[in-house]
């Protein structure tokens, strides 16, 4: 089925090009969905006990398939209006708009949807406690993900040449392709649940982090495992193979990382020489170009967009963003949490209007038996991945504290210079990951639309990418639905604690210094912030006084009211805090909607 929203000058081979009516129209029956997912999500909101068991996520796939189903029911007869409205192209134009809602565009996801929701992450990221456990979420997302797709492929090859897939039988190379797709993880509306209840931020990070590497990685392999399909003799053996592949990922990984970081710098190297805060629209306008642009220069250079622009986040966030004016950063931050929010709903949308536009002909066309296989060796494959690297980190630290407990036998003489060693060495030792909190990070991996999407774009070499994309949809809906609402229930089941107190949970460590540390305050920060020296904060006194002096000016005698001592005090309170563009922070603040507060 043709996807007639993404591309409005196509050739007329397929039909007709897109005219005005069909664009209105299209956009008009999408943005009123929208309109409806953000009221009823409204009410899911205010119905707690509902929410545990439905997500948000599964409210718009809800929403979504009901207007497919309105849609693939309606449209047909639709098609012949034209025999009452006087107007040959009326029929043409109303089929062209069912099959643009009915259809999931891939290149319209990742080229226009998922560039916002992965920057907005990166520049809500608490940077010190994700790179507090980089080691656990490096483990996860990289050596995890690939055991992952490995064990999944290897079984259910087993599984096709048992003869217990049905008359499905694909390829072992289009196994590597789904394990690589499938392994995607999307768990948005587990980290909601973490961020209401407030859970172990250890946990709250190593899910989110592993999701938000995991889905880089797995591009990166699924492009690579695609390019064996049809041509296994490429390669000089498995071998030959698994060094291309191996090769390919370290480029494009390491290359990309590098990309995005060298990105923020850029920018905020433009923003310290230009300055823009006189121009406060030009400012704004300027920086959030930034979510866009270090992902097309990645796509276009044959990188992987979605790694260059978490880290084009996170670093732009670090340098770029304490170059803004205040309005600057208030506009933008608000800014990409809605644009964020959008492209989120948006995608979950689209994922329910596709089920009746996947062409279904008969109940076969689901491969069932391959679907229920593929189920439980998702699960098989997201433990082998889990449970090892929870193992060898954990080993690690119970090292690291053995060595911590040879140094505490030192005489009082030797012990003082090992002070700021036995800090290091004490933190990582109390970093080790419980099994309960494994057993979570296992049920977390729940399947979302980088997976369907991917699918989409499946190598149909032996004629399988319609049953792919179909056997993937249902995996992806029986997550989101399944385990996605469980997730409350298996949260109190493991006991993981909540109502954790942030500020105290923060005090508990020092941050050590390291050679990333030294370098950036000693010697990155000073040459693209403007005036860091001057600065012992990112909002000093003279902006202050400016921001208060600022919103004085616009107060006249006319504006004067009486009012108390006490109700003085607090309107102070509330205009400093407004001066600063004030929220307080929060480490459960990833982006998501419910972070905002203003």
């Amino acid at each position: 089925m043709k996807m007639r929203h993404r591309n409005l000058d196509e050739e007329e081979e397929d039909g007709s090009d897109w005219n005005e009516r069909q664009f209105n129209g299209f956009f008009l029956i999408f943005t009123s969905l929208l309109a409806v997912v953000f009221v009823l999500g409204k009410f899911l909101h205010d119905r707690p006990r509902l929410q545990s068991a439905l997500p948000e996520a599964g409210l718009t796939v809800i929403v979504g398939v009901a207007a497919s189903a309105i849609i693939w029911l309606v449209a047909p007869h639709l098609y012949d209006a034209d025999l009452v409205v006087n107007d040959p192209k009326y029929g043409s134009d109303i089929r062209d708009i069912a099959n643009g809602l009915l259809s999931f565009s891939p290149t319209f996801f990742f080229g226009i949807l998922i560039p916002p929701i992965i920057f907005n992450s990166g520049h809500h990221i608490n940077k010190r406690l994700f790179f507090r456990h980089i080691k656990p979420i490096l483990l996860y997302s990289t050596a995890g993900t690939f055991i992952n797709i490995i064990v999944m492929a290897v079984l259910l090859n087993a599984l096709v040449k048992a003869d217990l897939t049905g008359e499905f039988k694909p390829h072992f190379s289009e196994l590597l392709v789904f394990g690589s797709l499938i392994a995607s993880t999307d768990p948005v509306a587990i980290l909601a649940v973490f961020q209401k209840k407030r859970v172990d931020p250890q946990l709250f990070y190593l899910i989110f982090g592993e999701s938000v590497l995991n889905d880089g990685v797995c591009l990166v392999l699924f492009d690579a495992f695609s390019m064996i399909v049809g041509g296994e003799g490429n390669f000089n053996g498995p071998v030959d193979a698994a060094w291309s592949i191996l090769a390919d990922f370290l480029i494009s990984f390491t290359g990309s990382m590098c990309l995005g970081v060298a990105s923020g710098l850029g920018v905020a190297l433009v923003l310290k020489f230009v300055d823009m805060r006189q121009c406060r629209l030009l400012e704004t306008s300027f920086y959030v170009l930034v979510m866009y642009l270090p992902f097309f220069a990645a796509e276009t250079i044959r990188l992987s967009g979605i790694v260059t622009i978490l880290f084009t986040g996170i670093s732009a966030q670090h340098y770029a963003a304490r170059n803004l004016s205040m309005g600057a950063q208030d506009d933008t931050d608000v800014f990409f949490r809605i644009i964020s929010h959008i492209a989120e709903v948006a995608i979950f949308l689209e994922l329910g209007l596709t089920v009746f536009g996947l062409g279904l002909t008969s109940f076969e066309d689901f491969c069932i038996e391959f679907f229920l296989w593929s189920l439980l060796v998702c699960l098989v494959g997201r433990a082998c991945s889990i449970y090892p690297m929870t193992f060898l980190f954990n080993l690690s630290c119970n090292h690291t504290k053995g060595n911590q407990n040879m140094m505490d036998e030192l005489d009082a003489e030797g012990s003082l210079a090992y002070t700021t060693l036995n800090d290091q060495t004490a933190e990582s030792s109390d970093m080790s990951i419980s099994y309960n909190k494994a057993h979570m990070l296992w049920f977390s991996g729940l399947r979302g639309a980088v997976s369907y999407a991917c699918a989409k774009n499946f190598p149909d070499d032996y004629g399988n990418h319609f049953y792919f994309v179909n056997i993937t949809m249902l995996i992806v809906l029986v997550t989101v639905f399944v385990m996605g609402g469980l997730n409350e229930p298996f949260l109190n089941f493991l006991r993981i604690e909540t109502g954790v107190d942030e500020k105290e949970y923060m005090g508990k460590y020092k941050e050590p210094d390291n050679l990333f540390r030294i370098l950036d305050r000693g010697y990155i920060r000073p040459r693209v912030i403007r005036d860091y020296k001057k600065r012992k904060s990112s909002y000093n006194t003279e902006q202050i006084k400016h921001r208060i002096s600022e919103s004085a000016m616009n107060l006249t005698r006319s504006d004067s009211v009486e009012v108390t001592l006490d109700e003085h005090r607090q309107l102070l309170n509330i205009l400093a805090a407004n001066s600063l563009g004030y929220r307080q922070a929060s480490i459960y603040d990833y982006g998501a909607e419910d972070s905002i507060d203003i």
